[in-house]
Formats: C-alpha cells, sequence, structure tokens
C-alpha cells in the first residue's frame, strides 16, 4: 500500500544513528495522517508537509536523496491509503503499528514538532489532529506538556516564540531529551 521512499541511499549503508532507510515509510505516514486526519486537506499543509519531510531529511540523514518533489509524490500516492486509517475501525491499532518500529529513533521531538507545524499550518487544531499527536507522545512516552508548549510556539502568526524557542533551544535541549527518554 505505501511505498517506500529510501530506494535512493546506498543500500549497504545505514542512516545516522542506526535509522534504517526502510523507517522513512513510518515517518512519512505519521506526517501524512496529520494532513488528512480532519478530513480536509489545505494547500497549507501541504506546503508545511513538504518543507517538515526535507527538514527532517537534513536532521535524520543528509546523506539522503530526498526532495520536496519525491515527498508530494509520496503524499499523492499515499493520500487514499493515509485516509483509510484515519477513516478505519482500527484507527488505534494502526497507528500504534505505525509507531512500533521507529520507538528507538532518536528524533521524536523533531517528528512530533513537525506532526504540530502541519497541524496549526492551517490555523486550525482539530480534535482529531491533536488526539493523533497526544497518542504519538504517548506511546512515545514523550512527557505531554512537551506537545502542549509546541502548541503555543507553532501558532502560524507568532513567529517570534519560534525564534526564542530556536535560539533557546541548545540551552535546554539535554532537558528535553532526559524527559522524553532518549
Amino acid at each position: 500500500m505505501q511505498s517506500d521512499i529510501p530506494q535512493f541511499v546506498e543500500p549497504a549503508e545505514e542512516s545516522v544513528a542506526g535509522f534504517p532507510p526502510s523507517s522513512w515509510k513510518y515517518v512519512l505516514t505519521l506526517l501524512g495522517l496529520i494532513i488528512v486526519a480532519d478530513k480536509k486537506t489545505f494547500q497549507e499543509e501541504i506546503d508545511t508537509f513538504l518543507e517538515a519531510a526535507v527538514e527532517l531529511r537534513a536532521i535524520i540523514d543528509p546523506k539522503l536523496c530526498f526532495t520536496k518533489k519525491m515527498a508530494h509524490d509520496w503524499f499523492k500516492l499515499n493520500k487514499p491509503a493515509l485516509e483509510a486509517i484515519i477513516d478505519g475501525p482500527s484507527h488505534d491499532t494502526a497507528i500504534c503499528e505505525i509507531l512500533t518500529p521507529i520507538k528507538h529513533m532518536p528524533f521524536k521531538l523533531d517528528v512530533i514538532s513537525c506532526m504540530v507545524r502541519i497541524a496549526v499550518s492551517d490555523g486550525k487544531y482539530c480534535d482529531v489532529e491533536r488526539g493523533l499527536i497526544a497518542k504519538t507522545c504517548l506511546y512515545w512516552k514523550v512527557r505531554s506538556n512537551f506537545q502542549h508548549n509546541l502548541e503555543h510556539i507553532h501558532k502560524p502568526d507568532d513567529t517570534s516564540k519560534l525564534a526564542t524557542y530556536l535560539k533557546d533551544l541548545p540551552k535546554y535541549g539535554h532537558i528535553i531529551k532526559t524527559y522524553a527518554g532518549t
């Protein structure tokens, strides 16, 4: 159902910090689920998804050849499968199946931050998006107020808080990592 993107990485080489290229489909699925969660697909969410995918690529594996065009193609190809997960009766089971293979990934906070950015990019933060992010935090054992803090930082019109957060992140990164259990 889902296409694996990382076929553009040398097969014998594993990504940074033991993140195998095959795990990208789970990260992209999490980000894509945020777009389709409210049953509406806004261009702002797609644009933020594309930015987030390329940003995560730079953080997780800078050697990976993955562009916005590739991320867009992945989303278009997998949108029906993402909608089926959201609409399916075993929604929670499907989310656990997505989260399990990447539960030891050291980039959890980056992924969650991108999920929140996508969720608020259209100016609305619906209960389904909030619930999906909360379930991700809960399953990955990321402290719950981390999500709450991100919701306030990533408001669409509040770039000053985001800039302050990004500037202060090196000071507090060790604290966040301690609470996240990574």
